[in-house]
């Protein structure tokens, strides 16, 4: 496909949409879910318990999930119609900056508005490559753009159900809202023919495993549970995408990276020095580059399981390598060496690393202690810029085998695909 400017529009509103949508999600969860999830009695959102489960981002992603799959299959073909939503879902984030949006249905008004995002830029990236590259740049960059914001300005998820806040902030600053806005308005001319309705039995398996993965969270996986339940819900998560992944045919492989990305949320950085966000992006453009030229899935999944085990040595530079160079690479690499034809498996894959709260929120380790302490004035130590902040070891060890299982199936896919391509 040759560069033109329409061409060009229309990367741009994909990324864009698919930038918005992951970097909402990620911000969706309010600041203090931990004692939310383990308070025996809730008093703040609905005055009820069950209402801290719909807190967590593994709800706000399975709410875009569903919303996207529902856009995609009853308005397929129709470019007014995924337009019109791409907009009115960057109008419900905005929204918190204009009129009151009560914390506690926050993760799913955040959710329906990412879902909308997401179904135009999946319908709108089709199966052709290019376009598939700028989706997931775009969605490889949120976290980025998010973690680099937070730093400068300050995060906007403060806003706190224990501390008795009754309204949600924005989640994504106006002036990105209101550029993408522009951006997608301008390039609906140029839209061209959509996807067909996909077959219902097809595109009913990636909400379905949404649910089921939010359900595990809730049931057995959050910061409440035991050690235990805990390696019980990573297990059975992992087991749930990897039949959808085997059931996709090729496009499984899209999965397996995304779960792959997921795993590496066990370990977290400290995002606060100039140079991370130069590197990273270095490293996302060195994925690309990689998948371009020698593209595999398996090994893009096998260096993943390696940047979870750098965990392990969290205390010298290999880890502070490992997190903030060789994941942008490998991240980008695995998801762009993957051809993919079905938007709802697009969806899937892009919000698995958010989706999976199990591997990284509720990873046992990482779990806060679950007192808010105030600073006196007294000087404290902060970690350095890039300093890896490690989940246990058992959790690390679990979450690379997670990418080695990624990897696993990923090798499984593409035996099937080649015996096909001989017959």
């Amino acid at each position: 496909m040759s560069f033109s400017f329409p061409i060009f529009l229309r990367s741009s509103a994909i990324a864009g949409t698919a930038l918005v949508a992951v970097w909402a999600l990620s911000n969706a969860r309010p600041i203090d879910l931990y004692q939310a999830e383990t308070a025996t009695r809730s008093e703040y959102a609905f005055r009820n318990n069950w209402s801290d489960l719909f807190l967590n981002s593994s709800w706000a992603a399975g709410v875009a999930l569903v919303v996207a799959a529902v856009v995609i299959q009853f308005g397929a073909g129709n470019r007014a119609a995924l337009v019109i939503g791409a907009v009115v879902g960057l109008a419900v984030l905005a929204a918190p900056s204009a009129v009151s949006v009560p914390t506690g249905i926050a993760p799913t008004t955040t959710g329906v508005a990412a879902g909308l995002l997401l179904s135009f830029a999946v319908s709108a990236a089709g199966s052709e490559r290019s376009c598939l590259t700028a989706l997931v740049l775009g969605a490889a960059s949120a976290d980025l753009a998010r973690r680099e914001v937070d730093a400068r300005l300050g995060s906007p998820r403060d806003w706190s159900i224990s501390l008795g806040g009754n309204s949600a902030t924005t989640l994504v600053p106006i002036a990105v809202l209101v550029l993408v806005g522009v951006v997608i308005l301008a390039t609906s001319k140029w839209l061209p023919p959509l996807p067909a309705r996909p077959p219902l039995s097809r595109s009913a398996a990636a909400p379905i495993a949404a649910v089921v993965i939010w359900g595990v969270y809730v049931s057995f996986g959050d910061s409440a549970s035991s050690p235990g339940q805990w390696v019980a819900a990573v297990a059975v998560t992992v087991v749930v995408v990897a039949v959808v992944a085997l059931r996709s045919g090729a496009d499984g492989r899209f999965l397996c990276a995304g779960l792959a990305v997921a795993a590496t949320a066990v370990n977290d950085v400290i995002w606060s020095g100039w140079w991370l966000a130069p590197l990273a992006l270095v490293g996302i453009a060195a994925g690309f580059v990689m998948a371009r030229r020698i593209p595999s899935t398996v090994a893009g999944c096998c260096a993943l399981a390696a940047v979870c085990v750098s965990g392990l040595f969290w205390d010298n530079t290999v880890s502070t390598i490992a997190y903030t160079a060789i994941l942008p690479v490998a991240a980008a690499y695995s998801f762009l060496s993957t051809p993919i034809s079905d938007p709802s498996i697009t969806a899937l894959g892009i919000l698995l690393p958010v989706m999976l709260a199990v591997l990284g929120f509720s990873a046992l380790g990482r779990r806060p202690s679950g007192v808010l302490m105030w600073v006196t004035g007294e000087p404290i130590e902060l970690p350095e810029a890039g300093t890896v902040i490690a989940a246990s070891s058992g959790a690390i060890t679990l979450a690379a085998l997670t990418c080695v299982t990624a990897a696993v199936v990923a090798t499984v896919i593409d035996r099937r695909a080649a015996r096909t391509a001989e017959q």
